[in-house]
């Protein structure tokens, strides 16, 4: 979004300290309880903010090839580059950091079920929600006010993994994700996507390796015009294509890899609501990358 203009100015010190302690309990031994507790000391402008985040998750595995997870936890979203740390980023099987706007307040729920139907076939679903709650800095006749936007994000997700050959990888997946708030939480007041990605991925014995995945993306929604600042209705569906070829380098000392995203240039309209790190490519992307290990 375009830049908001103040005449009046804004400290940008920023005073972020994180503590935390987590407990993984075995009890009992099919049972994997997970109990934690972190402390956020926020301070920058006019938010002030000391907030304590309890973690509970279990992981429970009734049969042997089957798995049940359920999570709650809360998180305040950190100021550290690209979010790096060394605390643990997921409860049970859950993500807890996203890439929301600095001082985000969020409660997350989440469950779901894995299941290892034969040595080479595996499935599952879940489902977590996060309410939201989201400071923003608005302008008001040239001075600026903090306000705070409730809103809520769902996401439920079914996958299904199958390895045919021992050289050979074959993914699917369904993704349906639905956000609701205010319009000025990531410019749109509501939007549900649809996401279908389906997989192939090749592995031989000499090195080399190969992907190529399809995905049907399907997104509709209410979205906020930056020119006359009112939301209207869109939606598009769409195939995108992305692949790479690489080369695993002897004894595991590294990977070259050369890839497209949006192989075939294909042009949709879609809204990302993390526009920092967007999921798909507006135009075909070419990299190469060089990893090495020693």
């Amino acid at each position: 979004p375009p830049p908001q203009k103040f005449t009046t100015p804004i400290r940008l010190d920023v005073h972020h300290a994180n503590i935390y302690l987590y407990s993984y309990i075995n009890y009992p031994k099919n049972v994997m309880f997970t109990v934690g507790l972190s402390a956020d000391f926020y301070n920058a402008s006019e938010i002030d903010r000391n907030q304590a985040n309890p973690k509970f998750g279990v992981t429970w595995n009734p049969f042997s090839n089957t798995t049940v997870r359920a999570a709650v936890f809360r998180t305040l979203r950190r100021t550290l580059l690209r979010s790096q740390t060394i605390e643990p980023t997921q409860v049970a099987g859950f993500n807890q950091f996203f890439d929301d706007y600095d001082a985000t307040e969020a409660w997350n729920y989440g469950v779901g079920v894995d299941q290892k139907f034969f040595n080479n076939l595996y499935g599952g679903v879940e489902y977590s929600q996060r309410d939201l709650k989201v400071p923003i800095f608005a302008s008001e006749s040239g001075i600026p006010k903090l306000e705070e936007f409730n809103g809520k994000d769902r996401f439920g997700r079914a996958y299904l993994y199958w390895t045919p050959h021992k050289w050979l990888a074959l993914k699917a997946e369904y993704q349906d994700e639905r956000f609701d708030g205010s319009q000025l939480i990531f410019n749109t007041s509501k939007v549900r996507t649809k996401r279908i990605p389906l997989e192939i991925s090749f592995f031989h014995p000499s090195g080399f390796i190969a992907m190529f995945r399809e995905t049907y993306i399907d997104q509709h929604g209410d979205f906020l015009n930056q020119q006359s600042d009112a939301l209207f209705h869109g939606s598009d569906s769409f195939w995108l294509a992305d692949a790479f070829v690489g080369y695993r380098l002897p004894k595991r000392f590294g990977l070259i890899t050369v890839g497209a995203k949006n192989l075939f240039n294909k042009s949709f309209n879609y809204h990302d609501i993390d526009y920092e790190n967007p999921i798909i490519q507006p135009t075909r992307l070419v990299f190469g990358k060089i990893t090495l290990a020693f």
